[in-house]
């Protein structure tokens, strides 16, 4: 890398490359700059937001939590012992949500600042433009929102399965 970029016809070379670069005008395939948000991630999310594992503090909506378990309908002292059951077990699911959510959120943020700073350093050799750094965040982004889909329909599942357990009881 040293040799390289002290080596006298690094300028040259490196006009050379901006000149194919244009001359060939690389496609910006998927140049879409705002992609419609993944239909299937808004229903995953309005569910999370409905039994409140997820919610706009962190912890979830607590008191959606409570809500939706209080409305099963009239409920006798017996059931009281399940009903606090169920708000525990919600609240292990939520936490668990929580917890990898913040691990996936981290791992997204690594990932994504490695591959910058690999491209920046890259562009003291070659072309590259702030436009395709942004082009290769969204295309990292995408490919993590399939990570966060899986979290969140595995934390679907395991409410409703919680959910048919309690009303089945």
């Amino acid at each position: 890398k040293h040799a390289l970029n002290c080596h006298r016809m690094k300028p040259a070379l490196f006009s050379v490359l901006c000149e194919i670069k244009e001359k060939t005008g690389l496609s910006m395939r998927n140049t879409q700059e705002e992609e419609p948000q993944d239909p299937q991630l808004v229903r995953l999310d309005n569910m999370l937001l409905a039994e409140g594992v997820a919610g706009p503090e962190k912890g979830g909506g607590a008191a959606a939590a409570v809500s939706a378990a209080t409305s099963s309908g009239g409920m006798s002292p017996d059931s009281s012992l399940e009903h606090s059951d169920y708000k525990s077990k919600l609240s292990q699911i939520r936490s668990i949500y929580h917890t990898e959510l913040e691990k996936y959120e981290q791992a997204c943020t690594e990932f994504t600042t490695h591959v910058m700073n690999l491209l920046r350093e890259q562009s003291r050799t070659r072309p590259v433009t702030p436009r395709e750094i942004e082009r290769m965040v969204a295309i990292i982004h995408r490919k993590f929102s399939s990570i966060q889909t899986q979290l969140k329909q595995s934390t679907c599942e395991a409410v409703m399965i919680l959910r048919s357990r309690f009303l089945d009881a």
